[in-house]
């Protein structure tokens, strides 16, 4: 009922006056899953640090170096966490056939596209799809929004 009241004022008021911004509510998501997953890469990679740092300054050979070692850490627990397949198994670059009644949410058709399936086309990607999924539940009292704790060394 709040998001329809919420939605007649903001009519009404673009209504009236073209210039006039309706900010409606947000509603947060109780779902935190995003961000346990980011935690979790965080604490066994540090993929949150290195996504966040300006990597400007650094030679393509320090990048390298840190990245193998993030690849790393960050597959394996990606790969404990939730195990990816391919959603087509061909090799990337080969022709494939896209049949009729295809999942549009697993094969996304560019290109080139008209008239009905079957389509015919090159692979550019494979596409994953999580076959397993066992993140682990919050414990604890940390914040939701917290995806890495700040860390302060008292000497």
């Amino acid at each position: 009922m709040n998001r329809l009241l919420a939605a007649f004022k903001a009519f009404v008021a673009a209504w009236k006056n073209t210039e006039q911004k309706v900010e409606l509510p947000v509603q947060k998501s109780s779902d935190t899953s995003h961000l346990r997953l980011l935690s979790l890469l965080q604490s066994s990679g540090r993929l949150v640090d290195f996504l966040k740092e300006d990597i400007s300054a650094y030679s393509d050979a320090q990048v390298g170096a840190a990245v193998r070692k993030i690849h790393d850490e960050c597959g394996s627990r990606l790969e404990e966490l939730v195990t990816l397949r391919p959603v087509l198994e061909e090799q990337e670059g080969k022709q494939v056939t896209i049949p009729s009644g295809y999942d549009s949410a697993a094969i996304k058709v560019v290109g080139k596209v008209s008239g009905t399936p079957p389509y015919t086309g090159r692979l550019v990607h494979k596409g994953w799809r999580a076959m397993k999924r066992s993140l682990p539940k919050q414990v604890g009292e940390q914040t939701n929004e917290v995806v890495c704790p700040a860390e302060v060394e008292v000497s």
